[in-house]
């Protein structure tokens, strides 16, 4: 290899690793405290500088003024329905209309259960009124608690209505509700409308039904649910008789 470029190749590493050694002196001189920051009258990028005095952006509340949120309806018809027994004839009368008006126009169906148990509470008419619309609700937590209504409040409307749920409902948990409130009438002319849910093929509706004769009647028949029909149609209960383990082989072969 020539003599010549090997020179030259050291001249200009020479040269290289002076500049490097001058560029760190540069950097040394300028001090320590200014290492990661641009350097005076460099173009600063937007996204080194940071806001000053910028105010900090307000949490936006979700709610509208003048509109109540449902807990606190909720509240105020559990407190209206502790008041109601305290009210004069005419506040009832005008309180109760107005939970009528509200009841016919709400939506939402935990507020519409909501009013019921109140108006439960209101002897007027107008309560009555609504109650009597309630067994008819879409909903079947309202019809639940509308059959609950009826059976603190007996009498005959209380019997007719509840019977017509046993009979004609189509869901088996507000018919189940429908006989247990039968059985806190504590009327006589219950017996016949339990009769119905003695006739039904759901066992829960029939064991309900039989708690609720007891409840009526006062009168216990091991709660046979054969006895029970027998007891409604006016005949006299006649108990089954034991089978002997033969004869229960005998059915099972």
């Amino acid at each position: 290899m020539n003599c010549d470029w090997i020179r030259a190749g050291r001249i200009l590493t020479g040269t290289s690793g002076l500049m490097v050694a001058s560029g760190l002196s540069i950097l040394i001189l300028s001090g320590c405290s200014g290492f990661g920051q641009p350097a005076p009258g460099w173009m600063t990028p937007t996204w080194w500088k940071k806001p000053v005095g910028e105010p900090k952006a307000e949490k936006v509340v979700d709610r509208h003024p003048g509109i109540k949120a449902p807990c606190e309806r909720m509240a105020e018809l559990r407190e209206l329905a502790k008041r109601a027994g305290s009210m004069s004839p005419a506040e009832q009368e005008q309180t109760g209309r107005s939970l009528a008006e509200q009841f016919r126009t709400e939506g939402d169906p935990l507020i519409r259960a909501q009013m019921v148990r109140a108006l439960r509470e209101f002897q007027t008419a107008e309560a009555s009124a609504v109650l009597g619309e309630a067994m008819e609700d879409s909903s079947i937590d309202v019809r639940i608690v509308a059959c609950q209504a009826w059976g603190g409040r007996s009498g005959p409307q209380a019997v007719d209505l509840l019977g017509q749920r046993i009979g004609s409902d189509t869901n088996i948990d507000v018919r189940i509700a429908a006989a247990r409130a039968l059985g806190e009438t504590g009327d006589q002319k219950a017996v016949d409308k339990l009769g119905l849910a003695l006739d039904d093929a759901d066992p829960a509706l029939q064991y309900r039904a039989v708690l609720s004769l007891q409840k009526v009647t006062g009168k216990h028949l091991d709660n046979d649910v054969n006895q029970w029909r027998q007891y409604v149609k006016g005949e006299t209960p006649t108990p089954a008789q034991p089978t002997s383990v033969a004869e229960r082989l005998r059915h099972l072969f």
